[in-house]
């Protein structure tokens, strides 16, 4: 039972708890390089990471309005700060995060000052080119 539970968990794109720690801590590490705090692991966060994966992956689009609007997807959490970075294509969270690194956007999102708590999902899709699809929620 728990190797079926895993599968379905890989598959749905819900990250391991070990997994989601990495997610964390290399978002963190990336953080701490630019002089910034770390940021910790938040359920809620992973949550509403995974409803915007699996939106961009039902409709095969990279886009922050395929699960509504952005302001009103973060509205329940009350944060003064929140930022998404989304993306597609790569495999590995190492890869996804390095584009984000490399991008002007989800650079400054990543390293958004007040930031303490971050959500990071995936969702794959065999159907789409893109194979995987990335969403990543950051708040203070």
């Amino acid at each position: 039972m728990k190797l079926l539970f895993l599968a379905l968990t890989f598959v749905l794109g819900i990250a391991t708890a070990a997994d989601a720690a990495d997610y964390a801590g290399s978002i963190s590490a990336y953080r701490r390089a630019n002089h910034m705090p770390a940021v910790k692991l938040d359920a809620k966060l992973n949550v509403m990471a995974l409803k915007q994966a699996q939106a961009m992956s039902a409709t095969g689009s990279v886009s922050h309005s395929a699960g509504g609007s952005f302001f009103t997807r973060i509205a329940p959490l009350k944060k003064q700060r929140a930022a998404e970075n989304i993306g597609a294509g790569f495999i590995a969270f190492a890869e996804m995060l390095q584009q984000w690194e490399n991008s002007a956007g989800h650079r400054e999102n990543l390293l958004m000052p007040g930031a303490k708590r971050v959500g990071v999902a995936f969702v794959d899709n065999p159907k789409s080119p893109y194979r995987r699809f990335w969403a990543m929620v950051i708040t203070d």
